[in-house]
């Protein structure tokens, strides 16, 4: 019996990511999304500081958080642009929770959802500036 309740749920979560993907792929081929998508992702990397990594590189480039305050290795990069997107995240769920019309469970729990992703988002980004310096 547990077996079924897994495989059914299992079922519905592969068809709801099916689903999801050719979304987003239909998405991105019509209407412009793959200019899009490369915009926010340019805009994104311009705001983690990829410049300054590729402009300054640091002569060790196996640290993850370089400790100074004039240059940065290309994995914090990567990291300050995933702390952005999280945040960004928090914020697109914090929109959508308040065009919520339909169903007041899903209010509660989108807006739930982007204060995770907000609150973690802020924690990280200071814990990386902590670790700078």
């Amino acid at each position: 019996m547990i077996r079924q309740i897994l495989d059914r749920g299992y079922g519905r979560l592969e068809w709801l990511l099916n689903v999801t993907a050719g979304r987003l792929v239909g998405t991105l081929r019509s209407r412009g999304g793959a200019i899009q998508l490369l915009y926010v992702v340019g805009l994104v990397a311009l705001m983690a500081g990829f410049t300054s990594a590729v402009d300054f590189p640091v002569p060790n480039q196996g640290l993850v958080v370089y400790p100074g305050s004039g240059a940065e290795t290309i994995p914090e990069a990567i990291i300050d642009a995933s702390v952005i997107a999280l945040g960004a995240g928090g914020i697109y769920l914090t929109f959508a929770s308040g065009r919520q019309t339909t169903k007041s469970r899903a209010v509660n729990l989108y807006l739930g959802a982007a204060l995770l992703l907000i609150i973690f988002s802020v924690l990280t980004g200071m814990g990386l500036q902590t670790l700078k310096g």
